[in-house]
């Protein structure tokens, strides 16, 4: 990458960020059109989208940002109306944004015709007649000067108070900056004040104890200081006055603020003997004779920022540190970088494996030295479990960066089909690896299309059924035993296993006369081509989903399952490990090779005795395991191997479970449980039934990683 790139690359990073925030807010705008911070919040996103844009010369952009701008500015200021219809034009106008930026990035082209629409509309909007405004409180309430003194100067004169939080400078904020920009807008004169500076026996150099009055004379609008201050709202302490009124009030703030200005350019604060701060074992009496100067100076500033009240000022008390200050840092890394880290943290697991190895055939020729490599292995592989967390957790990302989009798919859909949808959103903040989150997203899509089309009714229809008018979707997310669970909940009208159990006799899935249970029954939807509705919308029907669902989540080395009633809705149950890129497996043997079973599948394993060994006509051969009977899968058959165990009872049986469905897999022997790199296999290898990927051994063998859900279903 060249350093003219570097900008651009970060612009990116940042407006995909800020359009996300866009739709996100937005969405939450059209429930409270009302709502003055979240317009503040959209203005600023658009006014930092608009100056990006332009700071990388992407003047296409940062113009049609600006449009947006003017009219949101407009919306600030009550000239146009909040509406559901401008919040739908803002909506597209984000999709809009997001077609520049892909382009920018080389992904694609502006979307040209969404773009001509959407300047369209905000022109019409534009062109409203001013609503009438409600006047809302402010902070301060700003005197309007009279028309004579207008006329006269054009000039209005503002008292500005900056008060930011402590951590103003860690956050990497400048408040020089601030006064720069203010600077900008007229002529100002500022006073700094030293009343929150602590003894420096306790004072911190990356604390802001600084804060400031500004006079301001300028003919620039009080929405124009405000847009100064606007990024600044949160957290710190901002005020604006109008002191240019004949109001015999803001007579006396003038004339006071004035008094300041003369006292403050007149006084000298006295310096510090800096000896007595550097110098170790410092007297009692020359820390007296500092803590006077310095009460001097901050008596003085107080004197002066205090003539607009009476009230005695209480004395500065040293703040206590007990502890260190803690500041939180981070910095923008890029995707491929993780990914090279990630895998030679995989690399590092790998070779751990072979020093274990390695520490066995020590031992067999030199106990003593064998024990000390030994040791040094088991203290390496603490270390190295320990680095395995660290960048998994550097790779998570919170679900709310998939959960959040579902809210605009949500709201789309319901007024295209007129339906009445809310979408609750519960454990946003789980988090789970990229890769995974990345290819979550698609499946995470059907599953809300199919809730919204097939399983919340129409307004009328729900009333009939004495529910609300307005379907509920739920989507949650939390962690499980070192897993994550997602879950797609409805209120809708469920699914009939009976109706299920019909179209699969039709569709020849299922033997006319056998008989399902409701969770084997619920289990055919994911057969493809299985649909049970008559009618194909653009949303559904054509039974091309869900099976694609359940491949893509097992190939994440997931499990699915479903839960419904009728009439009162339906629970899709999602079980994902944390991270693809290492996970725990379990070794067992099957012959002369090697497998690893991913033991998210894994339910428990023994020895079976020869009364639980069963034989069925129909079924096959079963596992009786406390009463339950669980199908029996030889895996030497399965993968067509040799010199493997043939009795059940001479061997072992892994119990392993998939989307609610339980088999037993044979196996010779289990040999170790342990973390495993997993390797993509090559093309060649992709056919396989039963395979799902690989992994290196201790050893430098090949360990090939079973595909539990081809071997149960094929």
């Amino acid at each position: 990458m060249t350093p003219d790139q570097l900008p651009i690359e970060e612009f990116l990073e940042e407006a995909d960020e800020l359009v996300e925030d866009l739709e996100s807010s937005l969405l939450e705008l059209e429930s409270n059109l009302k709502d003055r911070s979240i317009i503040d919040k959209i203005f600023r996103a658009m006014h930092t989208i608009k100056g990006g844009a332009g700071m990388v010369m992407q003047s296409e952009l940062s113009d049609y940002a600006h449009h947006l701008e003017t009219l949101l500015d407009q919306v600030r200021s009550g000239g146009v109306e909040c509406t559901s219809e401008l919040v739908s034009t803002l909506l597209k106008a984000n999709d809009c944004i997001i077609s520049f930026i892909q382009k920018i990035r080389g992904e694609g082209e502006v979307d040209e015709e969404l773009k001509e629409i959407t300047l369209k509309e905000l022109k019409s909007f534009s062109n409203q007649s001013p609503q009438p405004v409600v006047e809302e409180k402010k902070e301060v309430p700003v005197p309007q000067k009279n028309a004579e003194e207008v006329h006269q100067t054009g000039q209005q004169t503002y008292l500005i108070t900056l008060k930011f939080n402590e951590d103003f400078l860690t956050q990497g904020s400048d408040p020089l900056l601030v006064l720069s920009q203010l600077k900008e807008l007229g002529e100002i004169s500022v006073i700094p004040h030293l009343s929150e500076l602590p003894d420096y026996k306790v004072f911190d150099p990356e604390k802001l104890y600084l804060w400031w009055s500004i006079k301001l004379t300028t003919e620039q609008s009080i929405t124009d200081i405000e847009n100064v201050l606007i990024f600044f709202q949160e957290g710190n302490q901002l005020k604006i006055e109008n002191i240019d009124t004949p109001d015999e009030e803001q007579t006396q703030v003038r004339n006071a603020h004035q008094q300041m200005i003369q006292e403050a350019e007149s006084s000298e604060v006295p310096e510090k003997d800096s000896e007595v701060i550097e110098k170790d074992g410092v007297q009692e009496k020359e820390e007296k004779e500092e803590e006077t100067t310095q009460s001097q100076a901050t008596g003085e500033e107080d004197a002066l920022s205090s003539t607009t009240d009476n009230s005695p000022q209480p004395p500065q008390k040293p703040v206590e540190k007990t502890e260190e200050t803690q500041v939180v840092q981070s910095i923008r890394v890029q995707v491929d970088k993780l990914d090279k880290l990630q895998n030679l943290v995989g690399e590092t697991v790998i070779n751990q494996a072979r020093l274990m190895r390695l520490s066995e055939e020590i031992t067999a020729i030199d106990e003593n030295l064998g024990e000390m490599v030994l040791q040094f292995v088991e203290d390496n592989e603490t270390s190295v479990r320990e680095l395995q967390d660290q960048i998994q957790q550097v790779r998570m990302i919170e679900m709310g960066s998939i959960f959040t989009p579902m809210k605009r798919i949500v709201r789309d859909f319901a007024v295209k089909n007129q339906k009445q949808i809310n979408l609750d959103i519960h454990g946003a903040d789980t988090e789970l690896d990229k890769t995974v989150t990345e290819q979550l997203h698609g499946p995470l899509v059907h599953l809300i299309r199919n809730a919204m089309d097939h399983g919340i009714e129409k307004p009328d229809e729900r009333d009939k059924k004495g529910k609300d008018r307005a379907g509920t979707i739920t989507l949650r997310a939390s962690h499980q035993e070192g897993y994550v669970i997602v879950e797609i909940e409805d209120d809708g009208k469920g699914m009939d296993p009976q109706k299920i159990y019909e179209a699969g006799v039709r569709k020849g899935i299922v033997a006319e006369g056998e008989q399902l249970s409701d969770m084997e029954a619920f289990q055919l939807i994911f057969q493809p081509g299985f649909t049970t509705t008559t009618e194909v919308t653009s949303t559904s029907g054509r039974g091309v989903g869900m099976d694609s669902v359940k491949k893509q989540i097992e190939s994440l080395l997931g499990n699915i399952e479903i839960q419904s009633k009728v009439n009162q809705g339906t629970l899709v149950r999602l079980k994902l490990p944390l991270t693809l890129a290492i996970i725990e497996g379990m070794i067992v043997k099957v012959g002369q090779q090697v497998f690893t079973l991913p033991l998210l599948s894994v339910v428990e394993a023994l020895k079976p005795l020869d009364r639980q060994v069963k034989h069925m006509k129909r079924s096959g051969e079963l596992i009786d395991i406390r009463g339950e009977f669980i199908p029996l899968i030889r895996l030497h058959k399965k993968l067509q191997l040799k010199d493997a165990l043939e009795d059940p009872k001479e061997g072992l049986v892994v119990v392993v479970q998939q989307s609610n469905q339980k088999h037993c897999l044979l196996v010779d022997e289990i040999i170790d449980q342990r973390p495993v790199v997993i390797k993509n296999l090559e093309d060649h290898f992709i056919q396989v039934p039963g395979l799902a990927g690989a992994t290196i051994m201790g050893d430098g063998s090949i360990s090939f990683i079973l595909d539990v859900s081809s071997l149960v279903n094929s």
